[in-house]
C-alpha cells in the first residue's frame, strides 16, 4: 500500500536536512470528548507526543509503559507540565511488547477500563546495538516493533470497531525504502523460504538491517491488517472500521540510542546537530496523524503529506514478499491465540 512512481532510494542525509529545515505544523484540532491511547511514551517523541495530546483536551488518556512505575512517573510530569488536566483523565497500563501474554493482558485491561477509544498511537520505537533475542527466539525489533505491534492491533480491533471513527496509528519510518532488492533475494528467489526467519537470522544482522528492516515488515503488516478488514489504500472497507496507518517522525533528537557504544553516541549527537529534528518536533506527526480521514487508511503520514518515496523493492517484489510475511506473522499470532479474529 505504497505507491511505486515516487523518488526512487534510500532516505539520505538531504532528506533529512530538508525535514529540519522544514518542520511539522503543529496539531490545530483537539481530542474533546475523545479516549486517546499512546504505547511507548515515556521517553522521546512518544512522551512529547503524549504531553501534547494531554494539552489538547482528551476525555480519557492511556498511558501504556513497560512498568506501572514508570507509567506513574511519565504521568506526573505530563500533569505537571499540564496544570489544566485533572489527574483522573490519565490512566496507567503495563504493556511489556517482548511478551506477548503482557500485550494481551494490556489490550484485556484496556477493554474493561473504558467503553470507546477514539484514537491509539502505537509508538514502541527501539534501537539495538546488537542482534538481541526475547521471548520466542525473535530479535527484539521484530517481536517488539512487529509480532506484539500486530498483535495489540488485533486484540483492541473490536473496541475501535465499536467506536464510530477510531484511529489506530503505528510509529514506523520512511527507513523502510531503505531495503533494497538485493538486500532479500535470498527469499525472493526461494519462495518455499520462510520469510522471518530469513529477517531473524542472526547472521544477516547489522545495524541499518536492524532498523530499516522491521520498518519494512511494520509496512507489510499494516496492509495485511487493511486488506483482512476488507480496506485498501486510502478507503475503508466497511464504516464501522477504524482507520490504520502509519507515520514516521523523520530522524529526531532522542535517546533512542542510549545503549549504543560511546562512540556511536558521540558520533549520533553529531550527526542530529545537523541531520535530526527536537523530540517536540517529531512528535507533530504522530498527533495530526491522528486527526486524518480515511483517505490515510494504509498509508505512511510523513512531513505533513503522505509518503512521496517509492520503495526499494520493485512493485512485484513488494506484493509477493508482503503477502508471504503477512502469512507468516498472523500464523504466530494464531499460534500464539487460536480464537483471535479480525
Amino acid at each position: 500500500m505504497v505507491q511505486f512512481n515516487g523518488p526512487y532510494g534510500k532516505v539520505s542525509p538531504s532528506y533529512q536536512r530538508r525535514a529540519v529545515r522544514n518542520p511539522p505544523a503543529q496539531p490545530t484540532k483537539n481530542f474533546a470528548g475523545k479516549t486517546v491511547l499512546v504505547t511507548g511514551c515515556n521517553t522521546g517523541v512518544g512522551y512529547e507526543a503524549a504531553l501534547k495530546i494531554a494539552g489538547l483536551n482528551p476525555k480519557k488518556l492511556i498511558l501504556g509503559t513497560r512498568t506501572v512505575a514508570k507509567g506513574e512517573i511519565t504521568k506526573s510530569k505530563i500533569l505537571a507540565q499540564v496544570p489544566a488536566l485533572d489527574s483522573s483523565v490519565v490512566d496507567v497500563i503495563a504493556i511489556e511488547y517482548t511478551s506477548f501474554k503482557s500485550v494481551s493482558q494490556f489490550a484485556d485491561t484496556v477493554k474493561r477500563s473504558t467503553k470507546s477509544l477514539d484514537c491509539v498511537l502505537l509508538s514502541a520505537g527501539l534501537a539495538s546495538p546488537k542482534h538481541q533475542l526475547v521471548e520466542g527466539g525473535w530479535e527484539m525489533a521484530y517481536k517488539v516493533n512487529v509480532l506484539s505491534t500486530a498483535l495489540v492491533t488485533v486484540e483492541l480491533l473490536p473496541l475501535l470497531k465499536a467506536t464510530p471513527g477510531s484511529v489506530l496509528e503505528f510509529v514506523d519510518s520512511a527507513g523502510y525504502c531503505n531495503v533494497m532488492s538485493k538486500d532479500v533475494s535470498p527469499i525472493l528467489d526461494d519462495e518455499s523460504a520462510s520469510t522471518l526467519q530469513f529477517f531473524n537470522d542472526p547472521k544477516r544482522w547489522t545495524l541499518e538491517r536492524g532498523y530499516c528492516e522491521p520498518k519494512l515488515l511494520l509496512m507489510f503488516v499494516l496492509e495485511g491488517l487493511v486488506e483482512a478488514l476488507g480496506g485498501r489504500q486510502g478507503k475503508l472497507g466497511s464504516p464501522e472500521d477504524p482507520i490504520l496507518l502509519a507515520c514516521c517522525p523523520g530522524q529526531c533528537k532522542t535517546d533512542l540510542g542510549r545503549n549504543f557504544p560511546l562512540s556511536m553516541r558521540l558520533f549520533m549527537v553529531v550527526y542530529n546537530a545537523i541531520h535530526a529534528r527536537s523530540a517536540e518536533e517529531g512528535s507533530r506527526t504522530l498527533v495530526t496523524g491522528l486527526f486524518q480521514g480515511e483517505e490515510a487508511n494504509g498509508r505512511l503520514w510523513v512531513n505533513d503529506q503522505f509518503d512521496d518515496l517509492s520503495p526499494g523493492l520493485t512493485e512485484a517484489e513488494w506484493k509477493g514478499l508482503q503477502k508471504r510475511v503477512w502469512r507468516e506473522v498472523w500464523g504466530v499470532l494464531k499460534e500464539y491465540n487460536p480464537e483471535l479474529s479480525i
